[in-house]
């Protein structure tokens, strides 16, 4: 395998009943509030915001790629959380498992200074350090195809 490609998704399933409970309890409400008063009011406006949330979350999509460049990754469509590490940065890197919640608080873009992760949902990541001490982990559900491809760059570009 030369290149290493995965793209991840939000879309577990707590959170997907929580959206729809979520969704289901203000459009009952707003239901109820107009069949008694006959007019639409700020239920209307939470029904909204719920949906731009959900939607924007599961709109999200956390892109991987290692290659003979380096690894990349980007949750799209934010350009602004956006990685890259080329070859060159790189001290180490291996697939570990790790703890969402206790070593960075949950899933998502998490971390502060020079400790960072993306990740989506369970427990397996790309850990990188950089030559500057730099730590950056990347979720995946893939964990023995990228050691593999880890494995194969590690010995190309011989930074053992």
């Amino acid at each position: 395998m030369r290149v290493f490609v995965e793209n991840q998704r939000f879309r577990q399933w707590w959170l997907v009943i929580i959206a729809a409970i979520l969704i289901l309890g203000i459009s009952l409400s707003i239901f109820y509030e107009y069949q008694d008063h006959g007019i639409l009011g700020s239920g209307i406006v939470s029904l909204a915001i719920v949906i731009f949330i959900f939607g924007m979350l599961f709109s999200l999509k956390l892109e991987t790629r290692i290659n003979a460049e380096g690894v990349f990754t980007q949750f799209q469509p934010l350009p602004f959380f956006q990685k890259k590490f080329y070859w060159n940065q790189i001290e180490k890197i291996y697939v570990r498992t790790y703890s969402p919640l206790t070593e960075y608080g949950g899933w998502g873009v998490r971390g502060f200074g020079k400790a960072k992760a993306y990740n989506v949902s369970g427990d397996k990541g790309i850990q990188i350090v950089t030559k500057d001490g730099y730590r950056f982990l990347i979720g995946t559900k893939k964990p023995e195809k990228a050691r593999k491809v880890i494995e194969r760059m590690l010995n190309k570009n011989k930074l053992r």
